[in-house]
């Protein structure tokens, strides 16, 4: 194979990214990385902790030959629309095949799964435990270990889970794609610091360790951090976190609180996963001193609080359901280039590919018509959101989208 795939957020990049894009390189040492990452906002319903611009450069460094953005109307959705959307963006590029870690390493246990969910009958029950108040997450496993209860092993995994949406969507839009299951170590649920133990924390609890250790000291702890990162990265992370370039969530937090105040139900009704009435609970706890008690309010068992997590982003970014429902029905029209190496910049000169490699973004932006604009300009507004959220004042200018000039890493470290 030519090309291999990978679907990341980097949210920082640590060893096991790195354990990833090396073991692909020792076993296919000819074909090219290519990461399609989440851009300035995760799936998880908050800015990155860091820029895309330097987690860009950091995936260079740790072996990948291309980075291309996951627009923000995929990366900031449920898991089964991220996973589509970062696979039907990955075909539409010509990659051959993506790779994809998981705890749960039997491949043909994961494909049969996955055709299994996507039968009628188990359709049918997540439709019927929705009707009686279920999340959707919690519908959907339950239905699926009804009908295959030898797949609890997959259900309580959450990257074999995700693995399923992958495999998912390769059956549901036929895609070519050669999956490469890679086993994932490590307490991936793991959230306290307690000197971070683990071997393979999860990137969490390197975010918490991280918030923790500059109000302690950088310095001071400097040395027990740079064991969860590749040489160079880590220095470079500590460098972005010594300068004010990552998320200050309490400054987001602020936001979303504000935004909640600020819409009308009738407003808040026409953004993403508002339905049956949420909006009028949502508006009714926005009453509460601050965001995370406004939050416990909203929840409830059909609002899981990464549901809550990535509505909120809909009401900072102002998500409508009419554009999210339509950049699912038609896929990724673009591709931003926001790194590549010597042997990536072979590939994207020869690359047949049927949809644009966005290089200079603010011609394109000015270009752009229809769909492909709207979601080029809700990419540009979350870099511009998340950057004012971040630490430093000196770092919160907006615009930067339009500015930046992809990463050329001429040897690949």
């Amino acid at each position: 194979m030519d090309t291999i795939g990978i679907v990341a957020e980097y949210n920082p990049f640590h060893l096991g990214h790195a354990h990833q894009l090396s073991y692909l390189t020792e076993r296919w040492p000819d074909a090219l990385r290519i990461i399609v990452m989440s851009g300035s906002f995760v799936q998880r319903g908050t800015p990155a902790y860091f820029s895309k611009f330097n987690r860009a450069y950091w995936a260079l460094l740790g072996g990948a030959d291309i980075v291309i953005e996951l627009p923000t109307v995929y990366a900031l959705r449920s898991a089964e629309i991220f996973a589509s959307g970062a696979l039907r963006l990955m075909n539409k590029l010509g990659i051959n095949a993506f790779s994809f870690g998981s705890e749960i390493t039997n491949l043909d246990l994961l494909m049969s799964t996955a055709e299994i969910s996507e039968r009628p009958e188990v359709q049918d029950r997540i439709k019927a435990l929705l009707k009686q108040g279920y999340s959707y997450n919690v519908a959907q496993r339950q239905a699926i270990n009804e009908f295959a209860p030898y797949a609890q092993q997959i259900l309580t995994n959450p990257n074999a889970l995700l693995g399923l949406e992958y495999l998912r969507a390769l059956r549901r839009y036929n895609l070519p794609l050669t999956p490469i299951l890679i086993e994932r170590n490590g307490n991936y649920h793991e959230t306290a610091l307690p000197e971070l133990e683990e071997k393979s924390p999860s990137a969490t609890a390197l975010r918490k360790a991280l918030t923790e250790v500059k109000i302690k000291g950088l310095h001071r702890y400097s040395d027990e951090l740079l064991r969860y990162f590749p040489e160079e990265i880590g220095q470079q992370v500590l460098l972005a976190m010594e300068q004010g370039e990552h998320l200050q969530i309490e400054r987001y937090y602020d936001l979303i609180h504000y935004t909640s105040r600020l819409y009308t139900p009738e407003q808040l009704a026409l953004l993403g996963d508002f339905t049956e009435g949420i909006e009028n609970r949502w508006k009714k706890a926005s009453i509460w001193q601050n965001w995370m008690h406004c939050r416990e309010e909203i929840k409830s068992k059909r609002y899981s609080y990464a549901r809550i997590d990535r509505m909120a982003a809909y009401t900072v970014l102002h998500m409508q359901t009419s554009l999210l429902k339509k950049a699912h029905q038609i896929g990724p029209t673009y591709a931003r280039l926001l790194g590549f190496t010597e042997a990536g910049r072979n590939w994207l000169r020869c690359n047949i590919n049927t949809i644009p490699i966005v290089q200079k973004w603010a011609p394109f932006c000015k270009q752009a018509t229809g769909i492909t604009e709207e979601m080029a300009k809700l990419d540009s507004l979350a870099t511009d959101i998340q950057l004012s959220c971040f630490a430093n004042p000196q770092t919160r200018k907006g615009g930067v989208d339009y500015t930046y000039t992809p990463y050329y890493l001429k040897e690949n470290v």
